[in-house]
């Protein structure tokens, strides 16, 4: 493609401060569409122009510039997911269906060429290669690898075509499951607003109002409206009625219903899974990850299961104890699990959620989460003068304690129309590498949450859960933003799928540390610190309820691993109820993302197996923060050594001997039975 062709400015190079900075306003979906396609054809042209070169290859003619490829089409890809997921129209949507399969195509082309895999191959043998060289080219060996690049012609043929299809797929599953998060709310009158937290009242309010029922409240159909509902409403049919609804996602009505999409999905990996030699997609994906196998996987999910069973039997004896004191005589249903759940943890230790709230208003744990990058890391973080691309989104520069560039933050918390549901990272742009002046270019991060926007001139008071959130994803940030190697595939979050959250959930850890909550969980109104009865009230229930919650995570992980070992006869009808009655699931505990919304699974590729890498992660984590808790959160040897071998690293060493190097030896699970209080 002739450069002079190249209009769209979101296709040239960014201009400004950090390396540049992408022109957000000038996204719409036309422009995106108009710089999609000049990207494609500029990224062929590349490519082609890659292809031909006469050379046997060599890590810098042929590893190098696949490292480097199409850059231009991946900035516009940054723009064009980031709106995807939270600025969803029909228009976007249409955009999506249309360009999924040929991005696809075009990536798949890269991979599957002969010649590439071969010149790679050949430049894998050079002995000079360092070590970070060295992973770089066995990466790029397994891309070629995964796309079907040492098959015959027809096999190869086979593996893209299922790409496409598959690429489409996932845009369709995850536009109905958010169509039935958008399209359904539950409406309460003022006779049903018993128990519920101002706060969260007050965002209902202005939800019933965006929908034009202003004189009623709106249970939206979303995790963070859903699952406080479900906790302190005492109407136990409305707790039905709003349960159904949520976790009915993906099967409310005929034209969203999701199964048939997701059983295509599956068989088209296992289909794939055994054209590369595979026994199962679980088997292809898990061969790159710490656990190795689907059975190293599923030996943990084994190992939690059957404490995890043992402690909410315990919990559940007494939910069921006050559930009949109150004239309750049946058996509780999963509805009703968080809702005496929480009724017995007020019991035994006189915690007040409402109460908690106060303390943690979403300004000030921002303003405590920088901090505690500060006091670890030296990061200064300043509200930045760039564009943001919403009222909602706020903009931050990072610099290092001797100013130099580390990033740019965007922060988006509040869920609105057009927004998938959940909590998530998200580029811009990676950190990049000059290699010409040798020079780091920074990257530019986001961290998405869907928390509950309160009405104007109110604070924003969050859960003890959502603050978590917040502190989970900022871990995802750091880790992107801290990366520092020379190559764009091993850079930031991309590591191996077991060990990416094991930054996200370590970084929970700082929310509670004395330091932190001392200076920024205070009261919205007095300002007064968290007060330290309360403090010690919830240490002491920290693990109340934990066997539900427990259970309700390895039930997915359990299905998803059991979904992908299935293989092509994988029957996807009553095979969630099946594999978890084998398993001897209670049946008061659902999955916490069911088959039919389980969108890490079926939106995209990147949990697919891999939904067990939470609890590896947290296997990690436990083991870790007992050191953390031991030396100091914010122990300045132990921070360094943390950021050096892990936050800034990303993929350039081996993440399993990353945390031997950073613990002095390999994780133990009593760590995490111990954290969770299941012995």
């Amino acid at each position: 493609m002739n450069q002079t062709q190249i209009l769209s400015p979101l296709l040239q190079p960014w201009s400004g401060p950090m390396g540049g900075i992408p022109p957000l306003a000038q996204v719409t979906t036309q422009s995106l569409k108009e710089a999609l396609e000049q990207g494609l054809n500029k990224a062929q042209d590349e490519l082609d122009q890659l292809i031909s070169l006469d050379t046997l290859g060599s890590f810098n003619d042929s590893v190098l510039p696949l490292d480097q490829l199409a850059e231009g089409l991946a900035q516009v890809q940054a723009l064009y997911a980031n709106w995807s997921s939270s600025f969803s129209s029909p228009e976007l949507r249409a955009l999506r269906r249309e360009f999924e399969p040929k991005l696809s195509a075009y990536h798949t082309s890269v991979y599957s060429h002969q010649g590439l895999y071969q010149r790679v191959l050949h430049a894998q043998q050079d002995e000079t290669l360092d070590a970070i060289q060295q992973r770089l080219t066995q990466r790029m060996i397994e891309k070629f690898k995964d796309a079907g690049a040492h098959l015959s012609d027809e096999a190869r043929t086979e593996v893209s075509e299922i790409n496409q299809r598959l690429s489409s797929l996932f845009a369709e599953f995850s536009d109905r499951v958010l169509a039935d998060e958008e399209d359904f709310v539950t409406w309460l009158n003022a006779d049903e607003l018993d128990g519920l937290s101002s706060g969260w009242l007050s965002s209902a309010k202005q939800a019933a109002s965006d929908h034009g029922q202003p004189e009623l409240w709106a249970v939206q159909n979303t995790r963070s409206a859903v699952e406080p509902f479900l906790t302190l409403s005492p109407h136990r049919a409305l707790r039905e009625k709003v349960w159904r609804v949520f976790y009915g996602r993906g099967e409310l009505r005929t034209e969203t219903h999701t199964l048939e999409i997701a059983q295509e999905i599956l068989e088209l990996r296992a289909k794939r899974a055994q054209c590369l030699g595979f026994p199962s997609q679980a088997h292809q994906v898990l061969a790159k990850t710490m656990a190795g196998t689907p059975e190293a996987a599923m030996g943990l999910l084994k190992k939690v299961w059957a404490p995890a069973v043992k402690t909410f039997q315990q919990e559940l004896a007494q939910m069921t104890e006050l559930a009949h004191q109150e004239g309750l005589t049946e058996e509780l249903k999963p509805w009703d699990v968080r809702y005496y759940a929480e009724k017995v943890r007020q019991r035994d230790y006189q915690l007040d959620p409402e109460l908690i709230s106060q303390y943690f208003s979403l300004d000030r744990l921002r303003e405590g989460m920088f901090w505690g990058a500060k006091e670890c890391f030296g990061w200064k973080i300043t509200a930045s003068e760039e564009a943001s691309p919403h009222p909602d989104i706020s903009v931050w520069d990072i610099h290092d304690a001797q100013n130099k560039e580390i990033g740019l933050f965007y922060f988006d918390p509040y869920a609105r129309a057009g927004k998938r549901s959940g909590a998530w990272m998200s580029v811009y742009r990676p950190q990049l590498w000059n290699h010409e002046e040798k020079q780091r270019t920074p990257p530019l991060v986001l961290n998405t949450c869907n928390f509950l926007k309160p009405e104007a001139g109110q604070a924003s008071a969050l859960s003890l859960n959502d603050a978590r959130t917040l502190f989970h994803e900022f871990g995802h940030a750091m880790h992107g933003l801290a990366s520092y190697t020379p190559y764009r595939t091993l850079a930031g979050t991309n590591v191996v799928r077991d060990f990416v959250e094991f930054p996200s959930q370590l970084n929970e850890h700082w929310l509670t540390s004395p330091e932190l909550r001392q200076r920024f969980c205070t009261h919205a109104q007095t300002n007064e610190a968290l007060p330290e009865d309360l403090v010690s009230k919830m240490e002491a229930a920290a693990n109340a309820g934990s066997g539900f919650a427990t259970l309700e995570y390895l039930a997915s992980a359990v299905i998803d691993l059991s979904l992908h070992l299935a293989g092509a006869d994988v029957d996807i009808k009553g095979f969630e109820s099946r594999i978890l009655d084998e398993w001897g699931l209670p049946s008061q505990v659902v999955m916490r993302h069911r088959t039919p919304q389980f969108a890490h699974v079926f939106s995209g590729e990147g949990y697919a197996s891999g939904y067990y890498c939470y609890l590896w992660a947290d296997t990690l984590v436990a083991d870790m923060s007992e050191l953390f808790k031991e030396k100091g959160f914010y122990n300045q040897e132990l921070c360094t050594k943390y950021y050096d071998l892990v936050l800034s690293k990303g993929d350039s060493v081996d993440s399993a001997e990353a945390f031997r190097t950073l613990r002095g030896r390999d994780p133990q699970v009593e760590a995490l039975l111990r954290d969770r209080g299941l012995v």
